[in-house]
C-alpha cells in the first residue's frame, strides 16, 4: 500500500497537485514548467535532427539520384500516368488561353518599345543586300511595275504628261512609253546577271546611303518612331496579334487534349531522365551534392526556425491541454507504473514481514 501511494502521488506530481494541495513543493511540475520543457525540447530537436553535420551524415549514405531513377523506373507507368492527367489541368491554371493573349501582346509590344524600327531595319538590310538578296524583291517590283505600265497606256502617257507636256505628244509619248517598257524589261533580265547593269548601279549607290541613314540619321529615327507607333496602332496589328495568339492556343489546347501524344511524349521525358542518371556518373554526382548541398542551406537557414515553431506552438497551448494532451499520450503506462509501484510496495513489505519474522 505505501508503494502504491507513494506511485499514485509521485504520478500524480508530474501533472497536477495531488489532491489539489498547491501547498506541496515540487508538485505539477509539467504545467509549473511549460516554457522550459518547450524549450528544452525545441533545442533537443534542433540540436539532434536539424543540423547541417547531421544532415549531411544522414544522406552522404544514401546515393540520391540512384534512388529517384530506381523509383521512377519501377513506377513509370504510374508516374507518366499521373503527369498526363494533372498536366493539361495545371498548365491551364498557368497559361490558360487568356494568359497566353496577354503574355504574347505584352511580349511583342515590349520588345517592339525597346527597339528603334529604322536602325534594326538597317541592320537587317545590310546582309541583305551585301548577299544580293534584295535583287528578288527589286525583280519581282519591276515586274510589277512593268505589268501595271503595259496594261495602263493612257495612265501613264497621262502622268508623262504631267512631267513635262512634250512627253504626252503622240509621237513622242508613244515612244517614250515603248523605252519605258524595253527598259524595265532589260534591268528586270539583268539584275541577276549583270552587275553593271543600270538598275544595279542605282541600287548600289542609293542602298547603302539609305542604309547609313537608316542606321545614323536623327531626323529619320525619329520619322521610323512615329511609324512604329502607327503600326502598333493598327488595325492591322491587331488582327495579326490575335491571329497569332489563336494559332497559339490552338496548339496548346490540341497538344494538351490529344492524350496518345502527351502520354508519348511524356514517357520519353521520363525514361531520358532515367537513362540519363543511370549513365552519367558526372550527373549523378551533380543531382547528389545539389541535393545535399541544397537542405544542407536549407536546415542551416531554417534549422532554428523549427525549434521556434516547436517552442512557440507548446508555449501557445493552455497549460491544462497541454497536461492533458501528455497525459492522454503515457496515460496506460501511468497505470503500470501504479500497479507496479504497488506490487514491489507488496513485495518489499513482504520480505520485510518475513525477515521480522525469522529474526
Amino acid at each position: 500500500m505505501v508503494g502504491a501511494l507513494a506511485d499514485w502521488f509521485a504520478v500524480v506530481a508530474l501533472f497536477k497537485h495531488p489532491l489539489g494541495l498547491r501547498v506541496i513543493p515540487h508538485t505539477a511540475i509539467i504545467a509549473n514548467n511549460k516554457s522550459r520543457i518547450a524549450k528544452a525540447l525545441s533545442n533537443f530537436v534542433v540540436s539532434n535532427f536539424f543540423t547541417p553535420e547531421i544532415i549531411k551524415a544522414k544522406l552522404d549514405k544514401v546515393s540520391i539520384s540512384k534512388t529517384i531513377s530506381d523509383y521512377v523506373e519501377k513506377n513509370r507507368e504510374m508516374i507518366v500516368k499521373a503527369i498526363v492527367v494533372r498536366l493539361p489541368f495545371l498548365a491551364d491554371s498557368f497559361i490558360n488561353d487568356e494568359k497566353i493573349g496577354n503574355f504574347i501582346k505584352a511580349q511583342l509590344y515590349t520588345k517592339a518599345e525597346e527597339i528603334s524600327l529604322y536602325p534594326l531595319l538597317g541592320k537587317s538590310l545590310t546582309p541583305l543586300v551585301e548577299s544580293g538578296y534584295h535583287k528578288p524583291l527589286v525583280k519581282g517590283l519591276l515586274n510589277a511595275t512593268y505589268k501595271f505600265i503595259n496594261d495602263n497606256k493612257d495612265k501613264t502617257i497621262l502622268v508623262l504628261g504631267g512631267i513635262n507636256k512634250t512627253l504626252a505628244l503622240p509621237f513622242i509619248g508613244d515612244l517614250v512609253y515603248r523605252k519605258i517598257l524595253e527598259f524595265l524589261i532589260r534591268q528586270i533580265e539583268e539584275i541577276d546577271t549583270n552587275d553593271e547593269a543600270e538598275i544595279n548601279k542605282l541600287l548600289m549607290s542609293v542602298i547603302p546611303k539609305l542604309i547609313d541613314d537608316m542606321k545614323n540619321s536623327q531626323e529619320l529615327i525619329e520619322k521610323g518612331e512615329i511609324l512604329k507607333g502607327q503600326i502598333l496602332n493598327s488595325d492591322i496589328y491587331t488582327k495579326v496579334v490575335n491571329m497569332l495568339t489563336e494559332v497559339t492556343v490552338a496548339y496548346k489546347n490540341s497538344y494538351f487534349e490529344n492524350e496518345a501524344k502527351l502520354t508519348e511524349k511524356v514517357s520519353a521525358l521520363i525514361d531520358m531522365i532515367a537513362v540519363g542518371i543511370n549513365n552519367n556518373d558526372t550527373l549523378r554526382e551533380t543531382i547528389d551534392n545539389s541535393v545535399i548541398g541544397g537542405i544542407e542551406s536549407i536546415v542551416s537557414q531554417y534549422g532554428d526556425r523549427i525549434g521556434s515553431l516547436i517552442y512557440d506552438t507548446m508555449e501557445g497551448w493552455e497549460t491544462k491541454d497541454m497536461v492533458d494532451k501528455l497525459e492522454v499520450q503515457v496515460g496506460a503506462d501511468l497505470q503500470y507504473i501504479r500497479i507496479n509501484g504497488t506490487v514491489i510496495g507488496g513485495l518489499a513489505g513482504l520480505v520485510i514481514h518475513l525477515l521480522s519474522q525469522l529474526f
